[in-house]
């Protein structure tokens, strides 16, 4: 059975071989962070996370591969039955490391690297040429090793967008698309997309893919149409988690290297509901005030918490926050009150389309059970 917080985001370690501006931890390869001991991360946060329902757990940094015992956590993770994701900047990932990797978790581990564009800026932005990236994606495909492409959307490549989504389509790769916030970077607003971007850039090209893991906002499906595949009701459960779409808020959680836990990676250090070392995860996940209110739709306000979509959408939280200081209030970047009926009816089409193509990739990913076999 798919569950509530099915997927987690761990960040192990702040330590990482490159300094990439705009990185979301404040990584940087000239400082040298202490790390949560092994130990900790399996009795504290992987052992727990097992028995209340995690199953995928996507292990990142930093740079995780920089942690000695980096290849004991995959093996564990592996055995314990989770399936896994390793986000890595891909600069460690040579023959002898992939291969140690595909014995170690075979085809139960996804590698996932970063390009932002295929183009000069994305040196910039990632702090490494898209051309050496694609030499270690080459490298991964040739020891039959699943990857993913992850896309950090701003102010810096909305031009760049479409001709980016069609190059990773290309390739034959899923991605994944992180919003860029001024999470530890301390670089300015400006840098987010808004909503006329979003409008007349990102949100155009996203509609088209449904290897992009649905996880945007808006995201214009109808509830009746999730129901109908997931089994799930809405009115019930709030979120939508076979499979999650929209804001994934629920259906995963995050945490960071410190051991705090937050409802999605773009919140840490920011919004944490506790922290692992000295509070039960489960407690934190059932018990906490974040949790129990971020988890329940009927808390979201203004035109997101009264939204024909509100249950398969919701509005991305982690923008709500940044624009407002207020991780409840409406999406700030959401546009639906400016399309006409025939566009919205359009757009509804589109989605519809999208993710009905998205459950067969989802069920392969494990994220995702026909109702029909629950």
């Amino acid at each position: 059975m798919i569950t509530k917080f099915n997927t987690l985001y761990l960040e192990t370690t702040r330590n990482c071989n490159l300094a990439c501006k705009y990185c979301s931890t404040g990584s940087n390869k000239r400082n040298d962070y202490k790390d949560l001991p092994k130990g900790i991360i399996i009795n504290r946060i992987l052992e727990p996370a097992y028995d209340l329902g995690t199953r995928l757990v996507n292990f990142s940094g930093g740079e995780f591969l920089l942690r000695k015992d980096a290849f004991e956590l995959i093996s564990y993770g592996i055995n314990k039955g989770f399936n896994l994701a390793l986000a890595s900047n891909g600069i460690l990932l040579n023959d002898e490391v992939l291969k140690i990797i595909k014995e170690i978790a075979g085809n139960r581990i996804i590698i996932s690297l970063g390009i932002n564009s295929f183009d000069d800026l994305n040196a910039e932005t990632r702090n490494q040429e898209f051309n050496k990236t694609l030499e270690i994606l080459e490298r991964i495909e040739k020891y039959s090793l699943r990857a993913n492409i992850s896309v950090t959307i701003g102010k810096f490549n909305y031009k760049s967008f479409s001709k980016t989504l069609k190059e990773i389509e290309n390739l034959k790769l899923p991605f994944n698309r992180i919003p860029f916030v001024p999470r530890s970077c301390n670089l300015c607003k400006d840098l987010m997309f808004d909503k006329q971007t979003l409008k007349d850039y990102f949100h155009p090209e996203l509609i088209k893919y449904f290897n992009g893991q649905v996880s945007y906002t808006p995201y214009f499906l109808p509830t009746d149409v999730y129901e109908k595949f997931s089994g799930q009701d809405l009115e019930k459960d709030q979120i939508p988690i076979n499979p999650p779409v929209g804001c994934w808020v629920g259906a995963y959680y995050a945490i960071n290297p410190e051991g705090d836990v937050s409802p999605c990676p773009m919140f840490l250090d920011h919004v944490n509901a506790g922290n692992v070392i000295d509070t039960p995860l489960a407690d934190i996940l059932y018990k906490s005030e974040l949790f129990l209110k971020i988890t329940d739709r009927k808390n979201l306000e203004g035109k997101c918490g009264n939204c024909k979509y509100t249950y398969t959408c919701g509005g991305c939280r982690v923008m709500a926050y940044y624009y407002t200081g207020n991780p409840f209030a409406e999406d700030p970047t959401c546009f639906i009150n400016e399309l006409s009926e025939k566009e919205l009816n359009k757009k509804e089409k589109q989605t519809i389309k999208t993710f009905k193509n998205y459950l067969r990739m989802a069920k392969f990913g494990k994220i995702y059970n026909d109702k029909n076999s629950l």
